[in-house]
C-alpha cells in the first residue's frame, strides 16, 4: 500500500489547447525522459567537437600563404554540421530549449577580399517523419540570404548575417505548421587546408516567427522559434581569382 501518493490528471485535449500542452505536461513528469535528451545533447556536443578536432589534426594546416590567399576564387558552396539548441514558443504556450540535429547548405559568390554573399537552406529536426507513419515529423527550416564579412583581410574571422523564409512543419494530428519570416547572425573562423578547401568551426543564432493557428482545437498566436546553434562548415572555393 502506498501512503501519501499525489496523483495529478493529464491535461485534456480541448478547444484552446495543443498537442503541444499535453506534450509539455508529460515532460514535467517524465524525469526520465529529460534526462535522456540531456544526454543526448550532450552527445552530440562531444560529436562535434570531435569532428573539429579530428578534422584539424589529420588534415594539417597549409602554410601562412593559403590563409592569406583565402578570398582568391570567386565562387564558394559549402555543408553544415552540428547542434542546436531548439525553442518553440507561442502567446500560449513556451517550451524549453531541445537539442536537434542542425543541417545546412549554402553557396554563393566572393565580393571582393573581404566579404562573400550567398543563399543558405538549413534547418533543425525535431521528430523524424516516417513515410509509414504521416502522422510524425516535426522540423523548421530557413531558406536564407547570407553576408559574411571579413573584418580583416588576413585573419579568416568571418561576421555572419542574414534574413529571408522561416517555415515549421508539424504532422501531428490537430497540429499546424507554418511559414513566415527570419534573420540569423554569428561568426566562425575559416582554417584553409589548400586554396580551395576550408573547415570553419561556427556560432550562430537564428530567430523566426510563423503566422497564427485559429481553429476550432487549437489557437495559438504569437508563435516563433530561436537556436542557438554550433556547428562545422566544409567550405569549397571554385571558378576564377576574385579580380580576375
Amino acid at each position: 500500500m502506498v501512503i501519501g501518493e499525489i496523483r495529478h490528471p493529464a491535461p485534456q485535449v480541448g478547444p484552446g489547447s495543443s498537442l503541444a500542452t499535453t506534450g509539455r505536461w508529460k515532460n514535467l513528469a517524465d524525469p526520465m525522459g529529460q534526462r535522456w535528451r540531456k544526454n543526448r545533447g550532450d552527445e552530440m556536443r562531444q560529436a562535434l567537437a570531435t569532428l573539429i578536432f579530428i578534422g584539424m589534426t589529420t588534415l594539417g594546416v597549409k602554410p601562412t600563404q593559403a590563409q592569406a590567399d583565402q578570398n582568391l576564387r570567386a565562387w564558394w558552396a559549402g555543408a553544415e554540421i552540428g547542434e542546436g539548441q531548439l525553442s518553440l514558443a507561442s502567446d500560449q504556450i513556451h517550451r524549453n530549449r531541445t537539442p536537434t540535429f542542425a543541417l545546412g547548405f549554402l553557396g554563393g559568390h566572393r565580393l571582393g577580399h573581404q566579404a562573400r554573399v550567398g543563399l543558405e537552406i538549413d534547418g533543425w529536426l525535431l521528430q523524424a517523419s516516417n513515410l509509414n507513419d504521416p502522422t510524425v515529423g516535426e522540423s523548421v527550416s530557413n531558406v536564407l540570404g547570407v553576408i559574411d564579412v571579413f573584418p580583416a583581410r588576413k585573419i579568416p574571422l568571418f561576421i555572419r548575417g542574414g534574413g529571408g523564409l522561416a517555415m515549421y512543419q508539424n504532422n501531428r494530428p490537430v497540429e499546424s505548421g507554418g511559414t513566415g519570416w527570419s534573420w540569423t547572425g554569428g561568426a566562425g573562423y575559416e582554417v584553409r587546408f589548400s586554396e580551395r578547401l576550408g573547415l570553419a568551426p561556427m556560432v550562430g543564432y537564428a530567430y523566426g516567427s510563423f503566422d497564427d493557428v485559429r481553429n476550432p482545437i487549437t489557437i495559438e498566436t504569437g508563435r516563433h522559434y530561436s537556436v542557438v546553434e554550433f556547428k562545422v562548415a566544409a567550405i569549397w572555393h571554385f571558378g576564377r581569382k576574385a579580380g580576375e
